[in-house]
């Protein structure tokens, strides 16, 4: 028999109670459970029936209680390379799609123009942009994140933004943007590749938040 809604949510408030903090971990575990009692159990209102400790649906999950904490920690160590290599595909298939792909082909071609015509003030305006959306999209991933509770692809999507950040302030640094004197289109062109790179990764993180949500709404 299939579970209701509120079944599933009893499933899941069991989880987040022993500790499972992972949103999306919990939601796969969560489905595992429900199938697993919708197999095994004939009558599911009986078994959730709340009677103390004596429920049957409690007295099955604490005995298996350990089982599921050890199988959240295991898919916790291996979750994280499996998620960046997961969203690293995502953003891939996000900047080939036709209309993202044009959009970044004129926007390089307009970065040009802009080198030709006056090559410092395409530096600024380039940094400029790349600063801003980052500082927005950092903001924005907080905000998911103290609203939802921790969640390992958004960790994931959150991680290869602060990399880009890293690799374009750092390698080399920033600091010759300010400067004619030592300045090179090179770091031009990689601060506009890292400026694209944030919005793909955001763009492909909204697509995320909007299934996280539908999803906890099932669960409301």
């Amino acid at each position: 028999m299939e579970l209701t809604k509120e079944q599933i949510k009893k499933i899941d408030l069991f989880l987040e109670g022993i500790g499972i903090e992972y949103l999306d971990i919990r939601f796969e575990m969560v489905d595992h459970i429900a199938t697993e009692i919708e197999n095994t159990v004939e009558d599911t209102n009986a078994f959730f029936e709340y009677n103390g400790f004596q429920t049957p649906f409690i007295k099955y999950m604490l005995s298996r209680k350990k089982e599921y904490f050890e199988s959240y920690k295991k898919q916790k160590r291996k979750a994280f390379w499996f998620n960046i290599k997961r969203t690293l595909v995502t953003v891939f298939k996000e900047s080939i799609k036709p209309i993202n792909f044009i959009a970044i082909l004129l926007f390089l071609f307009a970065i040009n123009l802009l080198e030709n015509f006056n090559l410092k003030y395409a530096s600024e305006v380039v940094f400029v942009s790349f600063f801003l959306s980052f500082f927005y999209f950092t903001i924005k991933f907080n905000q998911f994140k103290k609203k939802f509770g921790a969640i390992k692809i958004i960790h994931a999507y959150a991680s290869i933004f602060m990399f880009n950040y890293i690799v374009s302030f750092h390698f080399p640094g920033i600091t010759p943007i300010f400067s004619e004197s030592s300045y090179s289109p090179f770091l031009l062109y990689k601060c506009a590749i890292a400026l694209i790179v944030n919005i793909l990764v955001f763009k492909c993180y909204l697509n995320e938040k909007s299934n996280i949500e539908k999803r906890l709404k099932n669960l409301a």
